[in-house]
């Protein structure tokens, strides 16, 4: 029984280290860069321009619109449509309550996330 098991284990052994270390895991795979020619990044810039504009008429502080462009690129794709969406609501609105509180939620979920 031992002469049958080991050379399958051996082959076993052989067969991992030769297929593993060439199979394409996620560390290995190239992260897309939020700035690359795709059409999702492209609808990705779209959402952060909407967000910017509506930021750079409401914010006065350079240095903090730079941060929060820095932060803008790092979140995902879902949370930029959120954000997205509520400068939508601000920029339709303009200076009402609705406004107000869509730009508050604005600034909460650029800060927490």
């Amino acid at each position: 029984m031992r002469n049958f098991i080991r050379p399958i284990m051996i082959s076993f052994i052989l067969f991992q280290i030769a297929v593993f270390p060439l199979a394409t895991t996620a560390a290995a795979t190239p992260a897309v860069h939020p700035n690359s020619d795709g059409p999702l990044a492209s609808k990705d810039r779209a959402n952060v321009s909407k967000i910017l504009t509506v930021l750079e008429r409401r914010v006065d502080d350079p240095q903090l619109l730079e941060r929060t462009k820095k932060k803008l690129i790092t979140l995902r794709d879902g949370q930029t449509r959120l954000i997205a969406s509520l400068s939508d609501r601000v920029a339709e609105e303009g200076n009402t309550t609705g406004s107000d509180i869509a730009f508050l939620l604005m600034t909460v979920l650029i800060i927490l996330l």
